[in-house]
């Protein structure tokens, strides 16, 4: 068996050395702590007090979210949603976006006639939940779907740009899928 040429060991041990730096990397870098501001429940009886929510999850297809993205020009992390109908009319969405340095969640509440009534944030990064008072959400109350800039909507507080911007982006989002790509929309005049 012919042995290895000495320099081939170094080489071989070099590359699994550079193989392992992004994952050293990622493991030095300071995570930001999530902060739960309150609970999924708390945010939907804010939002819809004492009605009953009725599950009404849904995907888009590939077709549907490509769309979204192009006709919108709004950043989407899945197809998939999770939603609520909500009884006497109205729904709930649950959306994620990306913050500067985390993934922020918040509650949307939009009317049947496709009004955003308002918004809860339930958990974001800790030292960057600040802009979501509820002056600061209230921005966003009366949007409808369209072709609106998110950084015109919103204030843009300094220090968490990205993450305004970001959920401002996300709720342009979720009322244009209300709008076109819910179960129902096309049967109500939504495309």
């Amino acid at each position: 068996m012919p042995s290895a040429r000495p320099g081939a060991r170094k080489r071989q041990r070099a590359r699994t050395h550079l193989r392992l730096l992004p994952a050293v990397l990622l493991a030095l870098a300071p995570a930001a702590h999530a902060f739960d501001l309150q609970s999924l429940e708390e945010a939907q009886q804010k939002l819809y007090p004492g009605r009953r929510l009725v599950p009404a999850d849904f995907k888009l297809s590939p077709e549907q979210y490509s769309r979204l993205k192009a006709d919108f020009h709004v950043p989407a992390m899945r197809p998939a949603f999770k939603a609520w109908q909500v009884e006497g009319g109205g729904w709930l969405y649950l959306d994620q976006v990306w913050g500067r340095d985390d993934i922020v969640t918040y509650l949307a509440a939009v009317s049947e006639q496709g009004k955003l009534l308002g918004i809860e944030v339930l958990v974001c990064a800790e030292g960057y939940c600040d802009p979501y008072t509820r002056q600061w959400r209230t921005q966003l109350s009366g949007r409808t779907a369209g072709n609106w800039e998110p950084t015109d909507a919103v204030t843009v507080v300094s220090g968490a740009t990205l993450s305004c911007t970001h959920v401002a982006e996300g709720v342009k989002k979720i009322l244009a899928i209300h709008a076109r790509f819910r179960p129902g929309a096309a049967a109500q005049g939504g495309r």
